[in-house]
């Protein structure tokens, strides 16, 4: 019962010091994405489909909802940030990464031609979600490994 105790205290220090983490990974996130946002303004919308925008929105408004929980340090941010960025890295990835395959491509390969910093700023885009994904995810395996069962 004491370790347990010990164990369950130790793991609130370090939870502590991970939210910190998972606020700046989510904020992090969210600023990449916007420069991701602001460089399709640059380029133009002209060829982006109403399905790639209505999707960048939606990443967009998750964005700012895992910030939201994160600075609240809701016991949802782990998850919600696990969630967004992996499937945030996976959706860019697949919509301006790889060639055209669909409604859901902006394919930067082979559908619209952009230069140096576009392709910098979806990278850092998709980095960033995969950390975001990373630190939710690492956040839901501490909690999960170090939970003191309740007795009665």
């Amino acid at each position: 019962m004491f370790w347990e105790v010990v164990m369950a205290r130790s793991q609130q220090r370090k939870q502590g010091r991970r939210r910190d983490g998972l606020l700046v990974a989510a904020v992090s996130f969210l600023a990449a994405n916007l420069l991701h946002s602001a460089d399709h303004l640059r380029q133009g919308l002209d060829g982006v489909s109403s399905v790639v925008l209505a999707g960048g929105g939606m990443i967009t408004a998750s964005a700012v909802a895992v910030v939201v929980l994160a600075q609240r340090r809701h016991v949802s941010a782990p998850l919600a940030a696990a969630l967004v960025g992996f499937a945030t890295a996976v959706l860019v990835t697949s919509s301006h990464v790889i060639p055209h395959w669909s409604v859901l491509s902006d394919s930067y390969v082979d559908d619209v031609s952009v230069d140096a910093l576009s392709w910098a700023v979806v990278l850092l885009e998709i980095a960033t979600a995969l950390v975001l994904g990373w630190a939710g995810a690492s956040r839901l395996r501490d909690t999960a490994r170090y939970a003191v069962p309740a007795h009665g």
